[in-house]
């Protein structure tokens, strides 16, 4: 709209007034004539208050090169250099394309991926193609890959097909309800990295080279064993660009440490148990949340598995945690409310059942209603059933409690302290074991303990939480019985949701009724950031890692 084609319009003079009037009604810079205001310019960005973002954590229980060796939880190592085919929406927590732009399940025996075109690896290592994928699948497959993943794949895909350079199709052997979450960011174990740097290596890298590159918002930059590791901004990234050209994992495994640390400016994120983080809040930090919790704390009972030999179950037929009647005894002997009040700072919501929440696939509200009776702090009840087990004072119950340091579950050591108090508060003699975690992390994957317990903490999906912590159908270190793992490979080859809703039901029935493990809480993900440095941080605190899109903390301007 302007003003010649107003004047034809009405044919009449405007006085001075009102024909400005009208201009400034009218006037709006957009072809169709739609009011509005003059744009204004963005305000100008401050300067960066520094050029490194420093973030404290507990030191990753494994430290390498090769992504495929490692764990999930110290596989975050990798997060901020790696892309999957599919990612995470940081504000919902949700599946959304990433280095797949789309994928489909054709028949129920073919997944096909097509891949973003132009995606560039790191340090020109050129275009990711559908054979960087294929390679990824290659990676995961071979004997010495961990972290859960390497069983679903082998049990699962037949065979690989190759389209062309930005298509890939999964050839199925068996449908497997988990198979996208095994190619997304929700599950950080496959990464798809460069072939072709992979090729150049002649092998795997080691501390002297670097990791294989990723095409991720950060690329490697250095490390110095047990202290730090250290990325720097990807500008060749197609869509992000992180506020701060460096950031860095330092290592602080005590969490005094930390919270020194963050008051003195020495790092500027971490996280703490909640007893100290008022101190930090005191001290003008702030606390922020994860967007999407699914974190989760338990004590996993070693003890009673399939035996990986001779497949016989059980695999430690005289461990004292094979009786069911000790299971549920030492469920009772822990106060969970006292817990959550001085460890958790009343913030735990109670787990009923592992990998389970009222808003999840075969949610049974008879668990809620039966705890107090099943689970509930009872220590009398708890020597009760040592007693009908055969333990008393003259013949008191020895078990093995791990006492360590866990990276995205400050004060793990306190807690695991305290459970053992607990038990010893019923008469059970405990020995506080503290090893190193190569040791640990070796014997726990060989399923060699067999009278010993630890704290766990996860933030997996449903069905990987179920396949690493509650069966022995993956690469599993828990307690478990043939029942259980039979009714989780039904729901992992189950195409109708609601068919599997019913079986995941009937497996979460087992576990309550097992006592496979001792549930505690499902926990909010929180750090503490020097809102001097930061100002903002959206992320979902859904990880198993805990720490994840640190491309998405914005700087203090």
């Amino acid at each position: 709209m302007n003003r010649s084609w107003i004047l034809n319009r009405i044919g009449v003079l405007l006085s001075l007034v009102l024909l400005l009037a009208v201009a400034a009604a009218c006037s709006s810079g957009d072809d169709n004539g739609s009011a509005g205001a003059p744009p204004t310019a963005e305000p100008a960005l401050g300067p960066l208050p520094t050029e490194r973002l420093l973030v404290g954590i507990v030191a990753f229980s494994q430290e390498a090169n090769v992504r495929r060796i490692v764990g999930q939880i110290a596989g975050v190592q990798f997060d901020p250099i790696d892309e999957s085919l599919i990612g995470m929406d940081p504000a919902t927590g949700l599946k959304v394309p990433e280095l797949a732009t789309e994928w489909s399940l054709e028949n129920g025996n073919a997944w096909r991926f097509k891949l973003r075109e132009g995606v560039q690896f790191h340090k020109g290592w050129g275009e990711v193609t559908a054979e960087d994928v294929k390679f990824a699948y290659e990676e995961y497959i071979k004997e010495d890959a961990v972290g859960g993943v390497r069983a679903p794949l082998v049990r699962g895909i037949d065979n690989v097909e190759v389209v062309n350079d930005h298509e890939i199709v999964f050839h199925l052997k068996l449908f497997d309800a988990d198979l996208t979450n095994l190619w997304s960011r929700a599950q950080p174990a496959v990464a798809i990295v460069s072939k072709k740097h992979f090729d150049s290596l002649g092998g795997d890298p080691d501390f002297s080279d670097e990791p294989l590159v990723g095409s991720g918002p950060y690329q490697f930059l250095a490390r110095e064993q047990n202290a730090w590791i250290r990325y720097e901004r990807f500008d060749g990234h197609r869509s992000l660009t992180p506020d701060f050209p460096e950031f860095e994992f330092r290592y602080m495994n005590e969490s005094s440490t930390r919270l020194a640390a963050l008051l003195t400016g020495e790092i500027h994120i971490t996280n703490l148990p909640d007893d100290l983080m008022p101190q930090a809040t005191n001290g003008g930090m702030n606390v922020v949340a994860g967007t999407s919790p699914l974190r989760r704390a338990w004590m996993t009972f070693l003890c009673c598995y399939v035996d990986p030999e001779t497949k016989a179950y059980p695999g430690h037929p005289d461990s004292p945690l094979q009786d069911i009647r000790v299971r549920q005894a030492l469920n009772k002997a822990v106060n969970r409310d006292e817990l959550n009040a001085t460890l958790f700072a009343g913030k735990g919501d109670p787990m009923y059942v592992h990998s389970f929440a009222s808003s999840l696939a075969g949610w049974n509200e008879d668990w809620v209603r039966n705890f107090p009776t099943a689970y509930g702090y009872d220590p009398a009840a708890a020597k009760s059933l040592l007693s009908a087990a055969g333990y008393n004072d003259q013949n008191p119950l020895e078990t093995n409690v791990h006492v360590f340091n866990i990276t995205q579950l400050p004060g793990a050591a306190d807690i695991a302290e305290a459970i053992s108090a607990y038990f010893m508060d019923i008469g059970v003699k405990v020995d506080l074991v503290s090893e190193d975690s190569a040791t640990r992390r070796a014997k726990g994957r060989s399923l060699g303990y067999s009278n010993h317990m630890w704290l766990g903490t996860t933030s997996a999906g449903q069905i990987v939480g179920s396949s690493v912590y509650t069966s022995n159908t993956s690469f599993s270190r828990s307690a478990t019985t043939p029942d259980v793992d039979a009714k989780f490979l039904q729901i992992r080859a189950e195409t109708d949701d609601g068919r599997r809703a019913q079986l995941w039901t009937e497996y979460g029935n087992l576990i309550y009724d097992s006592y496979i493990n001792i549930p505690l809480f499902r926990l909010p993900a929180e750090v503490l950031v020097n809102p001097e440095i930061v100002a903002s941080w959206e992320w979902p605190g859904a990880l198993s890692g805990f720490w994840s899109h640190l491309w998405n903390v914005k700087a203090n301007r």
